[in-house]
């Protein structure tokens, strides 16, 4: 009796340690698991943008447009990291060589010494004050905003990406988008 409990206590560790395993995946295969926000949808936000500014016509004050990222801004009840979309967007916008980005650390040191607020919301004076210690053309700035429904069986979520870029000397938006993402899950008993 007692081997048959040691036997069966075997066969249960290796069924456990069978099912846990790893491997890598590739980078652009879509991640379906839930409604959450995961790294396919800010592959498809940051696509729609890039495409769209890099079309824009906006020029430079001395040949390609200089962008300055401002924040963007975080409006939804989950934990998406904002910083993550704006780097996967000035990466791209930096490989497209249309444009000329100005260094976000450079940015927020400038913006802490002229007394900005810490969310980088600024006023028609402090934009053209802070584009000027720069040399940006344009701002570049968004926000992420989420609308959530959620029932005991049933989640849909709707994600909004919209972005603006902003003339420093005059604060004209002149170039704006939106991506929008919409996603259903449905859960079992054992969720």
């Amino acid at each position: 009796m007692k081997r048959a409990g040691v036997m069966l206590a075997a066969v249960l560790a290796c069924l456990v340690l069978a099912c846990a395993t790893t491997s890598y995946v590739r980078p652009d295969e879509v991640t379906e698991w839930d409604a959450d926000y995961t790294d396919t949808d800010m592959k498809m936000l940051t696509e729609k943008m890039v495409l769209s500014l890099s079309e824009a016509e906006v020029s430079g004050s001395e040949g390609k447009p200089v962008l300055a990222f401002l924040r963007i801004g975080n409006r939804t009840s989950q934990h998406v990291d904002t910083e993550g979309i704006a780097d996967k967007i000035m990466v791209q916008l930096v490989k497209l060589g249309k444009f000329r980005v100005v260094d976000r650390e450079l940015l927020k040191k400038q913006a802490q010494e002229i007394a900005l607020v810490e969310s980088q919301r600024i006023d028609v004076e402090g934009a053209v004050r802070l584009g000027s210690l720069v040399g940006a053309d344009y701002f570049l700035t968004g926000d992420l905003y989420s609308i959530e429904k959620v029932s005991p069986s049933k989640e849909l979520k709707y994600y909004n990406l919209t972005m603006r870029l902003v003339d420093t000397r005059t604060s004209e938006i002149v170039w704006a988008e939106e991506k929008e993402i919409k996603k259903s899950s449905t859960r079992g008993w054992y969720d």
